[in-house]
């Protein structure tokens, strides 16, 4: 009788059992690779398990995260900035997941020295990922740039060598974490200033009725793990490479 009953408790619990669908981003590493994986993911599924809720992890282009995060396809994607541009078509928690630098690269003896986005000249070529946000100073500025726009990290670095463009913006970590996994020499690449520092987020459908609920439970999420240190053991262990 005994062992029955856990039978129909664990069925029950199995039928009850909350799951999120994300549309994780395919190439921000450390934060979130080509499999879905890094400290976006970790951070999510240790916020949500609190709660009981586990995660079916989408891996695709940024671009499409965002779109089917938009048609509710998802019930939610993450690295996503929390701004103007984005508070339109997604609803936000206020605990970010973390935060993020991005700076202006640029070949080695080729830099132009770009303090912020108001001071890039017209026509400049900026080479940006494709549905990535670079702050509301860049949004207000990007049309008077030649933008170009890719899915990966690696072919800006590869627009830069060749000059087909005359600055990339990188995220600062995902920058070192490209030239360490793939064994590149930093050198060949200029660091300048600093573009803007991002709130990085969880963005959830608005096309989701529950969306408000689960931004709240991923907060909770969030601040019980910095209560205990686990978001600090997980952002500073080391990624995989």
């Amino acid at each position: 009788m005994r062992i029955g009953w856990l039978l129909a408790f664990f069925f029950c619990v199995q039928l009850h059992a909350e799951t999120l669908d994300i549309a994780a981003e395919d190439a921000w590493p450390p934060f979130s690779d080509s499999n879905g994986e890094g400290y976006s993911r970790q951070l999510a599924e240790a916020a949500f398990s609190l709660s009981g809720i586990s995660l079916n992890i989408h891996t695709v282009p940024y671009a499409r995260a965002l779109s089917m995060t938009r048609a509710g396809t998802v019930d939610a994607c993450w690295n996503v900035t929390r701004q103007p541009s984005t508070e339109v078509d997604f609803i936000f928690g206020e605990i970010p997941l973390f935060q993020a630098a991005a700076s202006y690269f640029y070949k080695k003896g080729k830099a132009r020295g770009f303090h912020k986005p108001e001071e890039i000249p017209d026509g400049t070529r900026v080479a940006v990922i494709n549905g990535y946000e670079y702050g509301e100073e860049f949004e207000h500025n990007k049309k008077r740039f030649n933008l170009v726009e890719v899915s990966k990290q690696s072919q800006m670095l590869a627009l830069l060598m060749n000059e087909r463009v005359d600055v990339a913006i990188l995220f600062d970590h995902v920058f070192d974490y490209i030239m360490a996994s793939e064994y590149l020499d930093k050198n060949v690449f200029e660091k300048g200033y600093t573009n803007h520092i991002s709130d990085i987020y969880i963005a959830f459908s608005r096309r989701k009725p529950d969306a408000e609920h689960y931004a709240k439970m991923l907060d909770a999420g969030l601040l019980q793990l910095k209560d205990s240190g686990e978001y600090e053991r997980i952002l500073s262990a080391a990624p995989v490479i």
